[in-house]
């Protein structure tokens, strides 16, 4: 009995100690450790959803708004809480219009990746279907709706060239962008993409505590302010373009293929920015249909290509304000030099001729541009020579970038060097003959000829196109303004620009100037007419094939405040074609600025 007394009293002990050791345990796990283990398993069990930021809005000038955002309601199913995916789908199917058979396949796809995670099903649905859908809601178990944001384009079409459009982010910009996912919304081309990391705002998230299996579980204790960051909206973004004048320049190019360019000739402002035919940048928010993409970018009209910025053209006689300048500043002719024009120009065997086949007779250098005499430029061309007319093109802005924010094209200042690199041969004095009045390997875009004109017209200052103004925040403070940035000067004396500008006042307000039908009598207007051969056409050749019409002008004349560049792909003459639309839109800038709306 002793002996059994003995081994139950050591049983006991042991019990007890055990037991107290396991309370130390507890107290020491619970009580000193508790909120650090608690972190731990928080840590191990928590899911971050992501609360995607607003974009950015996009304003005019004067605060009206040209992009801004909406509520897009997206449809979720998660598999894990679906009762019977017959039914769910055959319901969904009739509200949402999609096949039945499709919905199922993507809850059943979700289901083995991750039954516990919502699929997507569709996005933006309309405010019927939603109201249907959240009356349903309860019996309808794994349905969820979430709020997301898109694009709201207030004015259609009107900008696309140069606001852009968005897209979800490729694996290549996500290796470019390292503080983005693959849920973001990215800027693909225009303002959208240049000014992107200002747009695209920050993401917020929600912390939500799960089970072993990705289930939420629902706990207020954990339910604490500090587990969630709200998302930071986008900078909105105030562009120099003034809606009443883009909306001037689209309805005066009309369904015409080409491109228009107003610029403040004082600051480098883009006052209105045209490429015809462009596209719907609404296409794009919520993915573009593939057959769409295949559409846009299969277009021979090439719709996605911004023309007034990456449309590259030869400037055809525009390009004779340089050739008089350099003529002049180099000292081969002076503004009482002439030449005789008979409607031709003979070149050892080759026979150049003018586009007026009859001849304009003696001709100076004022009637040379006001009437766009080709064989007076051949003759310049002939005393230059291509070394020293070549220096010209850039250092009037063609043939290189602008600088402007968006994509651009530089166009092609060709010279001696420049072919011998590119095409091994030699350069010819034919070359030079033609490329004298803008033809030839000579190719600019509208934007260029438009920052010239406006050195022209303010005196010779190449200014940089400015077509932002400033970046605020989302409470309206600015985080980046943009001032007039002054690129160049002119190469040419005052009294060489101030000749080029009384011929270019003659071409429009003289009766045999090639730019009379942009003679108006509200304002007084200075251009220069353009025609640019595509190719050596024949008689019935087709539309398609036609000259490309420029008009480059500024007004008013005396004192000039804007620069309007007008292409019309394939138009004819520019003079016919070209000068009209620039008229009207320089009609309509002198009535807004009339009414205090400029």
């Amino acid at each position: 009995m002793k002996e059994y007394r003995g081994r139950f009293l050591i049983a006991t002990i042991v019990v007890v100690q055990a037991f107290f050791i396991l309370i130390a345990r507890m107290w020491y796990l619970q009580i000193l450790r508790g909120e650090e283990f608690e972190k731990f398993s928080l840590n191990n069990r928590i899911r971050l959803v992501r609360i995607p930021a607003p974009r950015g809005r996009i304003f005019d000038r004067k605060g009206r708004e040209l992009v801004v955002n909406r509520a897009s309601f997206d449809v979720y199913v998660t598999p894990s809480e679906v009762k019977n995916i017959e039914q769910l789908s055959t319901s969904l199917s009739n509200v949402l219009g999609i096949n039945k058979d499709e919905i199922k396949d993507k809850i059943k796809k979700a289901s083995v990746e991750n039954r516990f995670k919502p699929a997507l099903i569709a996005r933006d649905i309309n405010r019927n279907q939603l109201a249907f859908l959240e009356a349903r809601k309860s019996s309808l178990q794994g349905l969820s709706i979430e709020v997301n944001h898109v694009r709201k384009y207030p004015y259609g079409k009107l900008g696309a060239s140069f606001l852009g459009y968005v897209g979800k982010a490729t694996q290549k910009e996500l290796k470019l962008y390292t503080d983005i996912t693959s849920n973001n919304i990215v800027g693909k081309s225009g303002i959208e993409r240049a000014f992107d990391s200002y747009l695209r705002g920050k993401d917020g998230f929600i912390q939500k505590v799960t089970d072993a299996l990705g289930r939420e579980v629902k706990n207020n204790l954990f339910n604490k302010e500090s587990i969630a960051r709200n998302s930071i909206p986008g900078a909105d973004i105030v562009l120099s373009i003034d809606l009443d004048i883009q909306k001037a320049a689209e309805e005066a190019l009309g369904d015409r293929a080409g491109a228009v360019v107003v610029l403040d000739v004082r600051t480098g402002d883009i006052l209105a920015l045209v490429s015809n035919p462009t596209f719907n940048p609404a296409d794009f928010i919520n993915g573009i249909d593939p057959l769409k993409w295949k559409e846009l970018v299969n277009n021979p009209y090439h719709p996605l290509l911004n023309r007034a910025t990456q449309g590259i053209y030869a400037p055809g006689s525009v390009f004779k304000i340089v050739t008089a300048a350099a003529g002049m500043q180099e000292g081969v002719i002076t503004q009482t030099t002439s030449f005789y024009c008979p409607g031709r120009y003979k070149l050892g065997r080759r026979t150049f001729k003018c586009w007026k086949t009859q001849g304009h007779g003696w001709v100076n250098l004022e009637k040379a541009i006001v009437e766009s005499c080709d064989v007076y430029f051949y003759y310049v061309a002939e005393r230059l020579g291509i070394d020293r007319l070549a220096p010209y093109i850039k250092e009037f802005a063609l043939g290189v970038q602008t600088g402007i924010d968006i994509e651009e094209t530089s166009g092609i200042a060709p010279s001696e060097e420049w072919k011998l690199k590119l095409f091994k041969k030699p350069w010819y004095q034919g070359e030079t003959t033609v490329t004298a009045i803008g033809q030839g390997y000579l190719s600019v875009t509208p934007l260029q000829v438009a920052v010239m004109t406006a050195a022209v017209a303010n005196g010779g200052t190449i200014l940089k196109p400015q077509l932002v103004k400033r970046v605020l925040s989302p409470e309206g403070e600015p985080i980046a303004e943009y001032q007039p940035i002054k690129r160049a000067h002119l190469p040419v004396s005052d009294k060489v620009l101030n000749t080029i500008k009384e011929a270019l006042k003659g071409v429009v307000n003289n009766p045999n100037g090639t730019g009379r039908s942009a003679k108006s009598d509200k304002v007084a207007i200075a251009g220069k007419t353009g025609t640019a051969q595509v190719i050596s056409l024949g008689k019935g050749t087709h539309e398609r094939h036609q000259d490309h019409a420029w008009f480059t002008a500024y007004a008013p004349a005396e004192a000039p405040e804007i620069a309007v560049t007008v292409l019309v792909e394939h138009g004819g003459k520019g003079g016919a074609v070209a000068a009209p639309i620039a008229k009207e839109i320089i009609e309509a800038y002198i009535r807004l600025k009339e009414g205090g709306n400029v």
